[in-house]
C-alpha cells in the first residue's frame, strides 16, 4: 500500500497555502474517493456502490498529482514539496524525460512507487514559468533545488470546484469530474490509437489496449461516484472550459468512441455495468460532451 498518510498529510499543508494547490488524480485518486465512500456514511451518488458489478477499488502503484501553477512558480513552496518527497525516500526518476517531474521510491523485492507531477498549461503572459514540450518549471531554473510539472494540456479547469474529503485525518483533494473525465477520455483515445498501430508489436499493442480500456472504465467510474454537490457544480465548470480546444477534442472522442454500436468503449464496457446504470452514466456524459451548437 502506498504510504499516502505520510505523503499527503504534508502535501495537504502545502495545499492549504496555495491558491491552486495539489490534487490527487489518476487511478489513486479514484481509489481514495471510493475508499472514502465505502467507509463513511455514504452520500448520495449517481450509481450507489452496491449496484456496481465490479466494486473492487482499482489498485495502482502510482500517484498522479495535478500541481497548481502557483506552486511551481513559488520558489519556497516548490522547494518544500521537493523536500517532502526526498524526506520520504523519493528520488528523481532515471527516465530522461521524467527528470524532476517524476519521482520513484524503491520498496524492495523489485517493487517501487512512482509519483508524477502534472501541470496545466500556463497563460501566454506568465513570466514566472518556463515551458517546453514536456515540462513546466520555475523561471529562472532552480536546478536541483526545485521540481517541474509535466505539461498536461488536458488538465483544464482543474482549479475549479475540486472535491475535498478526509481520509485518516488528511484532507484529500481530487479534480472536478469534468476536468478529470477530459483527461481520462483523452488518455483512453490515445491508448486505443496505439493499440491499432500495426507498426507496434503485439505485446505493445495489447498493453495499449488494456490501458485504453482501463482509462475508459475510469471515466465511467468517475461519473458513477459523482455526488450531488459535484453534479450541481459541473455545468459551471463546463461553461468555463467548453470552448477550449482540449475540451472540444474530448467531445469528439466521446462522440466517436463511447456512443452507439460503433463506439469501441461502449462495446467493451457494456458488460461491466447494469444496463440501466450504464444508460444513466452515458446520459450524464452526453449532457457534458454534446457538440457545441454553431451560431
Amino acid at each position: 500500500m502506498i504510504p499516502y498518510g505520510l505523503i499527503l498529510s504534508h502535501f495537504g499543508m502545502t495545499y492549504l497555502k496555495m491558491s491552486s494547490g495539489l490534487l490527487v488524480a489518476g487511478g489513486y485518486g479514484l481509489f481514495l474517493k471510493q475508499r472514502w465512500l465505502l467507509n463513511e456514511i455514504q452520500p448520495k451518488i449517481v450509481i450507489p456502490l452496491e449496484r456496481w458489478l465490479d466494486g473492487t477499488p482499482r489498485v495502482t502503484k502510482d500517484l498522479d498529482f495535478i500541481v497548481g501553477l502557483d506552486l511551481i512558480a513559488n520558489m519556497a513552496c516548490n522547494g518544500q514539496v521537493l523536500g517532502i518527497l526526498t524526506a520520504h525516500g523519493f528520488a528523481v526518476s532515471l527516465n530522461p524525460q521524467g527528470q524532476r517531474w517524476q519521482f520513484e521510491k524503491d520498496l524492495g523485492s523489485q517493487r517501487k512507487v512512482i509519483v508524477e507531477l502534472h501541470t496545466p498549461s500556463p497563460t501566454p503572459d506568465e513570466t514566472r514559468l518556463k515551458t517546453d514540450r514536456i515540462r513546466i518549471k520555475h523561471a529562472p531554473s532552480l536546478g536541483e533545488r526545485g521540481l517541474h510539472g509535466r505539461h498536461n494540456p488536458e488538465a483544464i479547469g482543474c482549479d475549479l470546484s475540486p472535491f475535498v474529503f478526509p481520509i485518516g485525518g488528511t484532507k484529500i483533494s481530487v479534480p472536478n469530474p469534468i476536468s478529470w473525465t477530459v483527461m481520462k477520455l483523452t488518455a483512453a483515445h490515445e491508448r486505443w490509437c496505439s493499440a491499432q498501430d500495426n507498426g507496434l508489436d503485439l505485446r505493445e499493442r495489447g498493453f495499449s489496449r488494456d490501458q485504453a480500456v482501463k482509462h475508459a472504465q475510469d471515466a465511467y467510474r468517475l461519473v458513477a461516484m459523482i455526488t450531488l454537490k459535484e453534479r450541481d457544480a459541473s455545468l459551471t465548470v463546463i461553461d468555463s472550459i467548453r470552448k477550449i480546444v482540449q475540451f472540444q477534442r474530448a467531445v469528439e472522442i466521446y462522440t466517436g468512441s463511447f456512443i452507439g454500436n460503433d463506439g469501441w468503449a461502449n462495446n467493451i464496457l457494456q458488460d461491466r455495468w447494469l444496463a440501466e446504470d450504464l444508460a444513466v452514466i452515458n446520459q450524464i456524459l452526453e449532457q457534458w460532451y454534446s457538440p457545441l451548437e454553431q451560431p
